[in-house]
């Protein structure tokens, strides 16, 4: 009981010195020696100063200023490595509405390229990044979280857009093997199936005549006309042998004919569409450092790596390689900007997500902004953006 007592008086104590203490600091709050916690939070953090959103994170309260990492990637993001100028885009703007929802304050960082802004991400310079970055396992398993993918994309080829002569066209079409294979095959068995016509009509068929050369092009004749199906009827075989003969060809020439619209329609694709596998051993431009590169590796052509797109974009226009390879949106952006140089060839070749990039942490911002993605996408609003910056909006 006593001791009962006792504890009961040193709890009460120390209750009230803890009151006394709280009392205390609010008055000197009050009495302006001390800034009150709203004015601290929303005083400018300094250029230098890294690590405001962890802490927030701790304490379990969003940070009310953020330091946002980006690069130039248009039309996501149009931005400039080391300048005071604004940046804007499909995902700058994205990020406007979602810090805006959160009432966050934005300090844009602008960085060169994809990989200096991860490692400005990981190195804990900028509390996320936004721009084009693929949502992928590698990035995930070296100490990155990514959000709710907000855009779907994939890896684009881009050719130039040579421009050729007439006689540069028809030359390419008539001295091509997907074209004279089936001319040859044509002539060749008309010649086959003339001479054999000839050979059973020449003794009792006014319309052949005796002589060999004359004859057998009587019979070429018959059988061209036959496999075109535009027969005049003026050479016509009279024999069961001769007739059973045309009748066999007449069904043989359908295949001959299929085989030689196949093959136009092979080379009418050759001339519009190009392939990874078609240039095999060439050139092609590729962004060092990012998931393009990457995939070329794995591709029979040789990967030429650029500082920028901007580079691999000059070095294609110049001749010095066959393409380029980057994500849909840049490329699409560049082959509406300069249709005379560009243009995409084939369909895409991986299927990527981009999404929001946040360091290794537990704390509530990642899960905040997922939820305003799914918000937004509920809405309609990221296919309105979507609208807004890749057909004919600012972006073109």
């Amino acid at each position: 009981m006593i001791g009962n007592k006792i504890g009961k008086k040193s709890g009460k104590k120390i209750e009230n010195r803890a009151w006394k203490l709280l009392c205390a600091a609010g008055l000197i709050a009050g009495s302006g020696l001390l800034p009150a916690p709203s004015v601290l939070a929303q005083a400018p953090a300094p250029a230098a100063a890294v690590g405001e959103a962890a802490m927030a994170d701790a304490a379990g309260a969003l940070p009310q200023r953020l330091r946002v990492g980006t690069n130039n990637m248009v039309p996501l993001v149009f931005a400039e490595a080391g300048s005071d100028q604004m940046p804007y885009g499909y995902s700058v703007e994205l990020w406007t509405t979602i810090s805006n929802a959160l009432n966050l304050t934005t300090d844009w960082v602008q960085y060169e390229s994809a990989p200096k802004l991860l490692a400005a991400v990981k190195a804990g310079e900028v509390d996320l990044a936004i721009a084009g970055l693929s949502i992928t396992a590698q990035r995930e398993a070296n100490g990155y979280d990514f959000s709710q993918p907000y855009f779907q994309s994939g890896l684009q080829l881009m050719v130039p857009n040579t421009r050729q002569t007439l006689l540069q066209v028809w030359s390419q079409r008539l001295f091509n093997w997907n074209l004279a294979r089936p001319l040859i095959l044509v002539f060749l068995s008309s010649g086959i199936v003339g001479s054999l016509i000839w050979l059973v009509e020449r003794k009792d068929n006014p319309g052949f005549s005796d002589r060999p050369l004359p004859g057998i092009g009587q019979g070429m004749w018959f059988a061209v006309v036959t496999l075109g199906t535009f027969g005049y009827g003026d050479v016509t075989p009279m024999k069961l042998g001769g007739r059973l003969l045309a009748c066999t060809w007449m069904g043989v020439s359908f295949f001959i004919v299929a085989d030689f619209i196949a093959s136009m329609t092979v080379l009418q694709l050759n001339e519009v569409e190009t392939s990874l596998a078609q240039l095999k051993g060439e050139p092609i431009g590729v962004v060092a450092g990012t998931t393009a590169e990457d995939f070329l590796r794995s591709q029979p052509v040789e990967a030429v790596p650029y500082g920028d797109l901007d580079s691999s974009l000059a070095a294609l226009e110049s001749g010095e390689i066959a393409g380029v390879v980057r994500d849909y949106p840049s490329l699409l952006y560049w082959a509406n900007a300069k249709p005379q140089a560009f243009r995409l060839a084939g369909e895409l070749l991986t299927s990527e997500s981009y999404g929001i990039v946040f360091p290794e942490s537990d704390g509530p911002l990642p899960e905040a902004v997922d939820r305003e993605l799914l918000t937004l996408k509920e809405q309609g609003y990221l296919e309105n953006l979507k609208t807004k910056w890749f057909s004919g909006g600012p972006a073109q």
